[in-house]
């Protein structure tokens, strides 16, 4: 290479004089004129980078859930209050779809209430489905749509 070539600083590679820019990686160089015998201006080896140009920060915006999880949410709402204010006749499990479920609760509790008639002292299904329920509700309303939907919706869990 001639006595006149460069190397740039970020790639090394030879540039040659009078290039105002590394034609590998772009990088400009700052041009310094420089009384000289020859008039030709003298390039510095640093770099100077450009200042980057300063991005205004995106609005953002509220990502609207999937409709599924709304649907989700409202039945979640729905089942958990069912199940915590009218447990023990299994409404909270017709309303998710688990009717075979919502029957056995409404069977064992007018079977607990028959019973009672007969023999109160051995009554106990019909207390023990309205704590099942609920625990059942609480459950449903500490689990958040997403937990809640494929737990109970997508994976018919009907019990716990």
């Amino acid at each position: 290479m001639s006595a006149g070539t460069l190397y740039c600083p970020k790639c090394a590679t030879p540039v040659a004089n009078g290039i105002p820019a590394c034609p590998s990686c772009g990088v400009p160089f700052i041009q310094q004129t420089v009384a000289s015998t020859e008039g030709q201006p003298v390039y510095q080896q640093q770099p100077v980078y450009q200042q980057q140009p300063v991005y205004q920060q995106q609005p953002v915006y509220q990502q609207q859930p999937a409709p599924h999880l709304s649907d989700a949410n409202n039945k979640k709402m729905t089942a958990g209050l069912c199940a915590i204010l009218l447990g023990g006749l299994g409404v909270h499990k017709f309303i998710l779809g688990y009717n075979g479920a919502g029957w056995v609760y409404l069977g064992l509790l007018i079977g607990g209430v028959m019973t009672s008639c007969l023999l109160p002292f051995i009554v106990i299904s019909a207390p023990v489905m309205g704590v099942i329920s609920l625990i059942e509700g609480i459950i449903y309303l500490t689990k958040t749509d997403e937990e809640f939907y494929h737990t109970y919706i997508v994976n018919r869990r009907e019990w716990f």
